[in-house]
């Protein structure tokens, strides 16, 4: 671009075309996203582009981004979907919403995928504007097996809460209950009271305000199972203890940002020790010559082991790779998250041949006793 306004430029021209010329480059990004999108339009199946525009209200667009992903050549099948959605209260623009959400949707059978659902879903007691929001926020419900998944996944939460109405209730105000299940909240909750029952005993009064705080930290979903752990440094730290450990992370070049930031991903960023928070920085960056904003993209690595997991793990990687072992390319926190047992067997035993100091490195690092380490 720059070098064919040099070459327009040195034309010989009147001033005020020059200016003018130098200027419109300003207006070709839209232009040409205009015309990459109508030039990409017209390559696809013009009978699925118009439809998704015409009868499904889709921009052109998002009318591209669908039909991309689908393909239809008759109307039989949408038509069949839409007036699913329609006669159970969804207007155009929640029915496009859907459709940019989940592609597929537009060739969902109405029969097999689409109503037995909503019949269910209606006879335990959702209304149907309650569907409509449901199904609007997260049409990947319909997507679940209705026998496999949606049933037992609400009897589960009915048979827990004591009844259809109070399970109703709860997936309604947090409708990914009965999306994900809610199996791993209860037992995050069973830990909390097991564990820390005596943070639990506060008054009601209390206990919301911490709930509203963390929600207001980035916890937008209270039954997700993170949402618990979470609660505990927000009502277990005081204000300067909460400082303490933001300035710990600060150190390593962290903002207060990157550190809540990562506080949203693994909750158990703030209950460790600042201590622990240096310690861990301070191997990966010094150890491993690793940018900290590499812990940032993965927070999970802050909570382990580093005397039992990180180092041991990390020593026999340097090893291996100093010695032109690592022959493919393999991802840092895979090595360090996968289990004692497939650790050993994709980066231990298979190099013992070459390198039987493996065993060593790896048994004094971890205390290991050289039985445990090869099946």
């Amino acid at each position: 671009m720059r070098s064919c306004l040099r070459l327009y430029s040195s034309v010989s021209q009147p001033k005020s075309h020059v200016q003018f010329a130098l200027r419109r480059p300003l207006f070709l990004p839209t232009t040409l996203k205009l015309f990459s999108t109508a030039a990409a339009a017209s390559n696809q199946t013009s009978f699925a582009f118009s439809y998704l525009v015409n009868s499904c209200g889709l921009s052109p667009e998002s009318a591209l981004f669908v039909s991309n992903r689908v393909t239809f050549e008759t109307s039989a099948r949408p038509d069949a979907v839409v007036n699913v959605f329609k006669s159970h209260g969804f207007s155009q623009s929640q029915i496009a919403g859907i459709i940019r959400k989940w592609p597929p949707m537009i060739l969902a059978s109405p029969e097999r995928t689409l109503l037995p659902k909503l019949k269910y879903l209606r006879s335990v007691g959702f209304s149907g504007s309650d569907l409509v929001q449901m199904i609007t926020f997260s049409p990947y419900f319909l997507t679940r097996s209705l026998e496999k998944h949606l049933i037992p996944n609400f009897s589960r939460l009915r048979d827990f809460l004591g009844c259809d109405k109070s399970a109703v209730t709860a997936i309604r105000r947090s409708p990914r209950i009965l999306l994900q299940g809610f199996e791993a909240t209860v037992d995050v909750i069973m830990w909390l009271v097991k564990y820390h029952f005596r943070k639990l005993m506060t008054s009601y009064d209390h206990l919301e305000k911490v709930v509203e705080k963390t929600k207001g930290m980035g916890f937008d979903d209270p039954s997700a199972a993170k949402f618990a752990v979470a609660m505990l440094p927000v009502m277990g730290m005081s204000e300067s203890m909460w400082e303490r450990k933001l300035d710990a992370y600060s150190r390593w070049g962290w903002s207060k940002d990157d550190a809540m930031s990562a506080f949203v991903k693994r909750p158990w960023c703030m209950t460790l020790s600042e201590e622990k928070i240096s310690a861990v920085m301070g191997f990966f960056v010094k150890e491993m010559g690793l940018e900290s904003s590499f812990l940032l993209r993965h927070p999970t690595l802050m909570s382990l082991s580093l005397e039992k997991r990180i180092c041991p793990r990390c020593m026999v990687f340097k090893h291996l790779s100093s010695h032109g072992l690592m022959k493919t390319k393999f991802c840092l926190t895979t090595l360090l998250t996968i289990s004692d047992k497939d650790f050993l067997v994709k980066f231990v035993t298979p190099h013992i041949g070459e390198a039987p100091e493996l065993l060593d490195i790896y048994r004094e690092k971890k205390h290991m006793a050289m039985g445990a380490l090869v099946p």
